[in-house]
C-alpha cells in the first residue's frame, strides 16, 4: 500500500494557491487603475455630494449621470467642471459659501460614485436625462421636457435640445 505523504500534498497545494494569487495580482496590475482626470472627478463628486448626498445610491448615481449627460450634450459645456459651474444650473454652486464637504462618509461615497460613473461602471438610471429638480418645486422649464424617472426626492427629464413655445 502506498503511503500518503501529507507534507508533500500540503506543499503542492500551497504552491498552487500562491501561484493563483500571484497570477491574480499580476493581472490586476496589468489592468491598472482607471485613468481619471482628477479635477473632473472632483467636480463630479462635489455635484453628487451637494445635490444628492441624502439620497439612495441610485439617486446619487442619477445626479452623476445627468452631469455627464450634459457634458456629452451639444447644448452644454463639454467638460464636467464647466457643466457643474455653469451659472445658475446647480443651486449649491451659488448658494453655499463654504463648499468644502463636511460629511466624510458621504464625501468618500460621492468620490466612488463619481469614479464609477466616469469610467462607465454604472448604468444610467435616468435613461439619458439632462435635467432634474427636487420633487417639492415645479420649475417652468419642465413643460419643455419629457419625464424620464423619479428617484427619491428628484424628478429627472430628458431634453431634445429645443425650447418649444
Amino acid at each position: 500500500m502506498y503511503g500518503i505523504n501529507m507534507s508533500r500534498i500540503v506543499n503542492i497545494l500551497s504552491g498552487l494557491i500562491t501561484m493563483s494569487l500571484l497570477t491574480a495580482a499580476i493581472t490586476l496590475s496589468m489592468l491598472g487603475t482607471p485613468n481619471l482626470d482628477k479635477e473632473q472627478h472632483e467636480c463630479l463628486a462635489m455635484n453628487i455630494y451637494h445635490e444628492s448626498r441624502g439620497e439612495v445610491i441610485e439617486g446619487q448615481m442619477a445626479v452623476g449621470h445627468v452631469t455627464v449627460n450634459r457634458a456629452n450634450h451639444p447644448k452644454f459645456p463639454s467638460s464636467i467642471c464647466d457643466v457643474v459651474y455653469q451659472p445658475k444650473q446647480f443651486s449649491w454652486t451659488f448658494t453655499i459659501k463654504n463648499k468644502t464637504p463636511t460629511d466624510t462618509k458621504a464625501w468618500q461615497q460621492a468620490l466612488v460614485i463619481a469614479r464609477d460613473v466616469m469610467i462607465g461602471n454604472t448604468t444610467d438610471p435616468t435613461d439619458g436625462a439632462t435635467f432634474y429638480h427636487a420633487n417639492y418645486v415645479n420649475p417652468y422649464w419642465t413643460d419643455h421636457m419629457k419625464l424620464s424617472k423619479v428617484i427619491g426626492l428628484h424628478v429627472f427629464y430628458t431634453w431634445d435640445g429645443t425650447w418649444n413655445d
